[in-house]
């Protein structure tokens, strides 16, 4: 019988999926620069991360989200994450996001303006909707609709798991994983036919038609994280593991649809069910390698998790800063977008050595609360990751201008 939401069980620990997310948001910063020029390498890992580093990052906050739900109980843990994740968004968005957006325009244009005269520009971009203002911090903002939906998707999700039907659709790894990924795909699917057939029409262009989109597309992946904390005794260690062959038949599915040789798998829903075929396993593997590598408190992997809100917060900021303090013009090769890759990284986590984790304003500002204690409990944008005092897996259950500044901002 799948675990139910509850009290959590004591002494539990998930260093492992802090350690997961951390990662994932800290290679946002080669992602991001590689939208400053062309470059293989840079392109490949732009590519490779579009495939699978939010869908991750969606279903490890899944489960954390459910994590806080089964600690505080459902009002609590929404109040919390709410201002865990509205605290930094707003932050962020008010102070660095405005000169962001300033220096990647005049990067991509080549135009030079004042920041007052891009303000006054700026904002009739905005307000008619031309202007992807958020930049990075879209999934923020779809976080707090996963925030408001996690209740809901808890109870649900819960009431499935006590069924006879999910206990034999679920026995065993091969009847699970077919299971996830056919629950996965069909969500996947259904979304997409909302989007386009009911919510495009009405709704249009603009930002908060672009949210709701994504609020669509990574939907599938943050419920498969509620649905692993919920059966995380028997379902969680069956998902958690390689899957070598799956993953290369399904790179070759991937290698077909992006050659364009079957053309219903090579654009619209179906390119997109066949990238998804392959996050799954992907997703599964990371889990494992996660679990193998970062399963018990590591200081590295610890500190690294820390500063990874930091980073991810001000690095697209020291991108466009220390291409501008360089001279750099679009087009940038190998060479360039490595310094402002080394750059970047150490400017962001300056900031958080030296400023923000030395002060508790700034801690509650830019990292959503307060850390207590010299290890600290870190409460961030996806759930709650705390060394302290979350739950976590019990031992036993371990399971080994305008068009240029929106392509910029789309990278994932």
């Amino acid at each position: 019988m799948a675990e139910p939401v509850g009290k959590p069980v004591e002494g539990e620990r998930y260093h492992d999926l802090d350690a997961l997310r951390g990662v994932l948001m800290l290679v946002g910063v080669f992602v991001h620069v590689s939208t400053l020029g062309v470059d293989p390498v840079f392109d490949f890992i732009a590519r490779a991360s579009g495939l699978f580093r939010m869908e991750t990052f969606f279903v490890v906050s899944g489960f954390l989200a459910t994590m806080l739900v089964a600690k505080y109980g459902a009002s609590r843990a929404v109040r919390r994450r709410l201002v865990a994740v509205g605290v930094p968004l707003l932050a962020t968005q008010l102070v660095f996001n405005p000169p962001t957006l300033w220096m990647s325009s005049v990067f991509h244009s080549g135009h030079e303006m004042s920041f007052a005269e891009f303000l006054s520009f700026g904002s009739g971009e905005a307000l008619a909707g031309r202007l992807n203002w958020y930049l990075h911090l879209w999934f923020l903002l779809v976080l707090v609709g996963y925030v408001l939906l996690t209740p809901a998707a808890v109870r649900a999700l819960r009431a499935v798991t006590t069924t006879r039907a999910y206990q034999l659709t679920t026995a065993g790894r091969l009847r699970a994983m077919t299971a996830i990924t056919l629950a996965v795909l069909a969500l996947m699917a259904a979304g997409r036919a909302c989007w386009s057939g009911a919510l495009e029409p009405v709704l249009g262009s603009g930002f908060h038609a672009d949210l709701l989109r994504r609020v669509l597309e990574f939907l599938p992946f943050f419920l498969l994280g509620v649905l692993l904390h919920l059966d995380r005794a028997r379902l969680l260690p069956l998902f958690s593991r390689p899957a070598p062959v799956v993953l290369v038949v399904y790179a070759l599915l991937l290698a077909v649809s992006w050659g364009r040789w079957v053309s219903v798998l090579s654009a619209g829903t179906g390119r997109a069910l066949v990238e998804t075929l392959f996050a799954l396993p992907v997703i599964a593997t990371l889990f494992a390698v996660a679990n193998r590598f970062g399963s018990r408190p590591q200081p590295v992997f610890q500190y690294l998790s820390d500063a990874s809100y930091t980073v991810y917060l001000l690095h697209f900021f020291w991108i466009f800063a220390f291409a501008r303090l360089l001279g750099m013009d679009p087009g940038l090769g190998f060479a360039q977008m490595a310094v402002l890759v080394v750059a970047t990284y150490a400017a962001t986590f300056a900031c958080h050595h030296f400023v923000v984790r030395r002060s508790v304003l700034l801690r509650r500002i830019f990292n959503g609360r307060s850390i207590r204690g010299s290890a600290g409990a870190r409460e961030m944008q996806g759930g709650a990751v705390t060394s302290i005092d979350l739950p976590g897996r019990p031992a036993d259950t371990a399971g080994r201008p305008a068009a240029q500044i929106e392509r910029v901002s789309s990278a994932r």
